[in-house]
């Protein structure tokens, strides 16, 4: 009878080390995937100082960042979830900065993005920081409970290194 649980054993933990090893390859190659639909478009690499030049009293657009409105970006940030959901989120908003959050006083306008995942899309929740691929538009959406000059259709996520 011992023998027939050491058998047992062993064969489920074949079977739970071999499913874990089949979804760490298959999320490899999800993000190699991922990088490569996005490598063929242009994706500009953004800083949060060309996104603070923009001024919020007067809402003149410098021309440094112009440019971008309307295209592809990638920028590093923190998220700040808009939903309750601990693993993934689908809209929240992303700052520079860990300890930028939405309570009193929230960040200035300009140092923070308004985040929609595009239509199926997730965004993996974590409190570290991430970079940030999307469509990067400049709006200033003030009819909500929190200022933010700047909206991103998000493709996706990455850990930042």
């Amino acid at each position: 009878m011992k023998f027939i649980y050491k058998v047992l054993g062993l064969s489920l933990s074949g079977v739970i080390l071999g499913g874990i090893a089949v979804f760490f390859l298959l999320k490899g190659t999800n993000q190699k995937t991922m990088a490569n639909t996005h490598s063929s478009s242009k994706v500009t690499e953004a800083d949060w100082k060309q996104l603070q030049s923009l001024n919020t009293i007067s809402g003149n657009i410098p021309d440094e960042l112009r440019p971008l409105n309307g295209t592809t970006i990638k920028i590093p940030g923190f998220i700040i979830p808009l939903e309750d959901n601990q693993d993934f989120v689908d809209e929240f908003l992303f700052v520079p900065s860990p300890m930028a959050c939405i309570h009193v006083p929230p960040p200035p306008p300009n140092q923070i993005i308004h985040v929609k995942m595009a239509s199926g899309k997730k965004a993996k929740m974590t409190y570290g920081p991430v970079w940030l691929t999307g469509k990067f538009v400049i709006s200033e959406n003030s009819g909500k409970k929190i200022k933010a000059s700047f909206e991103m259709i998000g493709s996706f996520t990455q850990p930042y290194m």
